[in-house]
């Protein structure tokens, strides 16, 4: 690994020596603990002393100084290159081998991170992630430089992950033509909510939903529309959420390899106890036979559509 070729062993004060592979993998345990500083991570490998020289065949049951860790870390690790292998082992181990289609969502969002923000300032480091929501881990990120760029990074960090039988989900500023292409071309799928950056499609797909009128001697247009609307209970409310889905859009859109559209509405108690009804639009590659109405609701939970 290049990220450790510069610290291929790292001398300890206590006299005997740790392999770079080995800290940096004690120092992603201790990260993955909880523990956000060297001072952390040293004390809690200290705690499991016994347990850690057991697990990585240490010759001493002695962890080093946090000294040592801000050294490490501080001086001899590409953080990227850091973060994308632990990314595809965290990968690896949480698949064997490709899922079916549609069959593991992953989601795509940028944060600042906490404690980055300088003093006096309104910028601090901004990353993209890729996650699996539901064990809330994270297979991939990178430094997005600033809010707002997300999008610039997206198709270099969901090139790490392997997206056959994924449904990579987000809010609607990933909503764009090539990283929905790149996704198809990598065999997964997309699942976008769409806003005014895509103003066509989503005014297409406003205009699909509307109600049509009947004219007297003429037919009543094909429609395929798909609803589900089940009750849901929030923290100490009850929202309702409802959903429609149809494939007619596809027809006749060039978007790369768009299947179906959808309106999501939500409505909710706000403070004064007044309902509130917010609306959105969204697109997804899936076929209604593996995102019906109600695997549309439970994929919109983490693409920004509440």
């Amino acid at each position: 690994m290049p990220a450790y070729k510069r610290f291929p062993i790292i001398v300890i004060d206590v006299g005997y020596a740790i392999g770079g592979p080995r800290l940096l993998m004690i120092g992603v345990l201790a990260k993955w603990a909880g523990q956000e500083s060297s001072r952390g991570m040293a004390h809690w490998a200290k705690l499991r002393r016994p347990e850690l020289s057991q697990l990585f065949h240490l010759k001493r049951e002695s962890m080093p100084h946090s000294s040592t860790w801000s050294r490490v870390l501080g001086h001899g690790v590409e953080p990227h290159e850091g973060e994308e292998r632990v990314g595809q082992f965290v990968a690896q181990a949480l698949r064997r081998a490709p899922g079916k289609r549609g069959s593991i969502q992953l989601a795509l969002d940028g944060k600042t991170m906490r404690g980055t923000i300088p003093v006096g300032g309104t910028a601090g480091v901004h990353l993209l992630a890729v996650y699996q929501p539901q064990p809330g881990v994270v297979l991939a990120q990178m430094n997005g430089q600033k809010k707002g760029r997300e999008i610039t990074f997206a198709p270099t960090v969901l090139k790490q992950i392997d997206l056959r039988g994924v449904v990579g989900s987000s809010d609607a500023l990933f909503a764009r033509r090539t990283l929905s292409l790149k996704v198809v071309q990598a065999h997964g799928d997309y699942l976008w909510m769409v806003k005014d950056n895509e103003a066509t499609v989503r005014q297409d797909s406003e205009d699909l939903f509307q109600p049509h009128r009947k004219r007297a001697g003429t037919p009543a247009p094909p429609m395929d529309f798909r609803r589900a609307s089940p009750s849901e209970k929030g923290p100490g409310r009850l929202d309702k959420r409802s959903i429609g889905g149809s494939h007619l859009l596809a027809d006749y859109s060039d978007w790369p390899g768009l299947d179906q559209v959808f309106k999501l509405a939500r409505q909710s108690p706000n403070a004064l106890g007044k309902t509130e009804t917010q609306v959105r639009s969204g697109m997804t590659s899936l076929p209604a036979y593996l995102a019906a109405p109600k695997r549309l609701l439970e994929l919109t939970r983490v693409s920004g559509g509440n």
